[in-house]
């Protein structure tokens, strides 16, 4: 449940952040460059039609992230996934007996 959490909540946070990157290079509309950031990340191949409307700089941004939507969540699941994890229980140390 924390890791689903996790690589939302981090969507979320790259998305928006790309969006203010965004808006504060254009005079666009605030629902246009989110539609935009947001199917970037989603890697989806929606568009309002404004991207040739961006400098350079905001085409690389969107670039940058269609390619973290597409390996970044799959790479964040499989690194918490993978992290070691502490037993929370333990082994018996001595033989048991069994039948008497």
């Amino acid at each position: 449940m924390r890791q689903a959490l996790t690589v939302a909540l981090m969507g979320v946070a790259l998305a928006m952040t790309a969006t203010l990157a965004l808006l504060s290079m254009t005079s666009l509309p605030f629902e246009g460059v989110l539609f935009e950031a947001v199917s970037a990340f989603g890697t989806v191949g929606l568009s309002t039609g404004i991207t040739a409307d961006f400098p350079q700089a905001g085409q690389l941004i969107l670039v940058l992230l269609m390619y973290v939507g597409r390996l970044g969540p799959i790479t964040l699941v499989s690194a918490l996934a993978l992290r070691e994890r502490t037993r929370r229980y333990e082994l018996p140390e001595e033989r048991p007996v069994i039948g008497y």
